[in-house]
C-alpha cells in the first residue's frame, strides 16, 4: 500500500515530466481540480500507480487497456465533456513518470546497506555536501563516454547535439545520416539531463544547508537519477553526482535517526517541576 509520502514522490515526478507538458494544465495550475480543470492523473492518482506496477510492457496499449478497465469505467466523468482526459493522452509521459520513481526507489534500497555500513565517525555536514557538490559540478554535460551507436556504430564521446545535427546534414549516405540525425536527438536528450541534474544538484545544496532535509534529499536523488538513467555512470566508470546523493541521504538519515532534543532513555522527556 502506498502511504502519502510515496504518493507525495510520485505526484513530484509526475509534476515536472507530465503535467509541464500537458497541453490543457489551466494557468496557475497543476494542481487542476481546483481551477475548474478535472484532470484523471489527480483524480485516480493511487489507482493509476497500481495499474502501471500492474502491467509490464514495452507497448503502452496494455497500459492503456488496463487503465480503462480498472479506472475509466468506475470515473465519475467517463463519457462526459472532459473524456479523454490528459490521463489517456498523456499516458505514455505517466508512465515514464512512474517507473523513474520506481528505479530511484530500487536504487534507494540498494544504496542503504552501503550508507549503513559507511565509517562511523562524524555526522555529515554542509561542508561535506558542499565538497561533493564541487566535485560534481560541471563534471557532465553530454556524452563522454564511447558508443557504437545506430546501424553504422558511431562514436558520439564528446559530441554535442548541435553538432550531430550538422553530420547529418553533411552525411554521405542515407544511413549515416539517420543514424547522425537519431544522435542528434539521443545527445539533446543527454545534454537535457546533465542540465536537469546540474539544477538539482544546486537545489539540493541549498535546501540541505537551509535545514530542509526532504526537499534537499528529493532534489539529490533526481540529480543521481538523472545521470543513472542515461547509464553514464555504468559506461564511464564514474559518477558526477553519486557522492552528493549518498551525502545527502547520509546526513538525512542520520538526522531522522537522532532523538529529539530533551528526550531521555525510552523517550520521556523530562520536566522540571514548577
Amino acid at each position: 500500500m502506498l502511504t502519502e509520502q510515496d504518493l507525495a514522490e510520485y505526484l513530484g515526478e509526475i509534476r515536472e515530466q507530465v503535467c509541464s507538458r500537458c497541453p490543457e494544465r489551466p494557468p496557475g495550475g497543476p494542481p487542476c481540480a481546483p481551477l475548474g480543470k478535472a484532470c484523471g492523473v489527480e483524480m485516480h492518482l493511487p489507482q493509476l500507480i497500481d495499474s502501471i506496477h500492474t502491467v509490464q510492457s514495452h507497448r503502452i496499449d496494455p497500459y492503456l487497456a488496463h487503465n480503462r478497465m480498472e479506472i475509466c469505467t468506475h470515473c465519475a466523468f467517463l463519457h462526459s465533456s472532459i473524456c479523454p482526459c490528459p490521463m489517456d493522452y498523456l499516458a505514455v509521459l505517466v508512465v515514464e513518470a512512474v517507473e523513474a520513481v520506481d528505479q530511484r526507489r530500487l536504487r534507494r534500497q540498494m544504496e542503504r546497506p552501503f550508507v549503513a555500513g559507511l565509517p562511523e565517525g562524524h555526522e555529515v555536514g554542509i561542508d561535506e555536501i558542499g565538497r561533493a557538490y564541487k566535485e560534481g559540478a560541471g563534471a557532465w554535460a553530454g556524452c563522454d563516454w564511447a558508443t557504437r551507436f545506430g546501424a553504422t556504430g558511431l562514436d558520439l564521446n564528446g559530441y554535442a547535439a548541435a553538432e550531430a545535427e550538422a553530420m547529418a546534414a553533411h552525411a554521405t549516405g542515407p544511413a549515416v545520416a539517420e543514424d547522425w540525425s537519431a544522435a542528434a536527438r539521443w545527445l539533446a536528450h543527454v545534454e537535457e539531463y546533465a542540465r536537469q541534474a546540474e539544477a538539482h544538484a544546486v537545489g539540493a545544496v541549498t535546501a540541505a544547508a537551509a535545514g530542509q532535509w526532504e526537499e534537499a534529499l528529493q532534489h539529490a536523488h533526481r540529480a543521481w537519477s538523472r545521470e543513472f538513467s542515461t547509464g553514464r555512470p555504468l559506461r564511464r566508470g564514474e559518477a558526477a553526482w553519486k557522492g552528493l546523493c549518498l551525502a545527502i541521504e547520509r546526513a538525512y538519515l542520520a538526522r531522522r535517526q537522532a532523538p529529539p532534543a530533551g528526550a531521555q532513555d525510552g523517550g520521556v522527556t523530562s520536566q522540571r517541576a514548577p
